[in-house]
C-alpha cells in the first residue's frame, strides 16, 4: 500500500467535507418537506424525489422556492 501524500490527504478531507455538507443539506430539506403543512401529498412526494435523485439541486430548489408558504 502506498503512502498517502499531503495533497492526497487534503483531497480526501475536502471530499469528505463536501459529502457531509450535501448529506446535511439533504436531511434538513427532507425534514422541512415532511413538516410542510401547505404541501399536498403529490407535491410532497415530488419534492422528496427531487431531493433524493438530485440532492444538491433538489435541496437548493426546496430552500429557494419550495418552502414558501402559499398565500392564496
Amino acid at each position: 500500500m502506498e503512502n498517502i501524500g499531503g495533497h492526497d490527504l487534503v483531497g480526501i478531507m475536502v471530499a469528505v467535507l463536501a459529502g457531509l455538507v450535501v448529506l446535511t443539506l439533504s436531511l434538513v430539506a427532507m425534514v422541512q418537506i415532511g413538516r410542510a403543512a401547505h404541501l399536498c401529498p403529490t407535491k410532497r412526494t415530488n419534492w422528496v424525489l427531487a431531493v433524493l435523485l438530485a440532492p444538491v439541486f433538489g435541496a437548493t430548489a426546496w430552500f429557494a422556492v419550495g418552502n414558501r408558504l402559499r398565500l392564496d
